[in-house]
């Protein structure tokens, strides 16, 4: 069988053209709003500098939306913190994630990252 350097716990082999379930990434919101305290940060600023809304860095911040990679750039870039620090990989969906919406009514930012993760899948 063929594994791919870095998923040792993984079985599956790879099969171009399967869809590959990659695991779901989220904030650690604690981390998130103790940079937003020390820098000085609002969580409409930090909305503001990321180009989004107070209600989906609300999202964000509570782990019930996983951000796109788009944003996830932006909060590294912006923070400056690792990667590691600002986010945790996790191998299940949180149950705060609604697994019943359609395409069609998720935000365009939930797409992307979703879109994100399938291209790399597809890598």
């Amino acid at each position: 069988m063929l594994h791919s350097p870095g998923f040792t716990s993984t079985k599956q082999v790879f099969s171009p053209g399967k869809r590959m379930r990659l695991p779901t990434v989220v904030v650690r919101g604690e981390v998130l709003e103790s940079w937003l305290t020390i820098s000085g940060y609002s969580r409409s600023r930090l909305a503001t500098e990321l180009g989004v809304s107070k209600g989906r860095i609300s999202q964000v911040l509570t782990s019930s939306e996983e951000p796109s990679a788009h944003l996830i750039a932006k909060l590294v870039t912006l923070t400056r913190l690792p990667f590691d620090r600002l986010f945790k990989v996790i191998n299940e969906r949180p149950t705060a994630f609604n697994h019943t919406k359609s395409p069609a009514s998720l935000s365009s930012s939930s797409r992307a990252g979703r879109h994100s993760r399938d291209m790399v899948a597809q890598a």
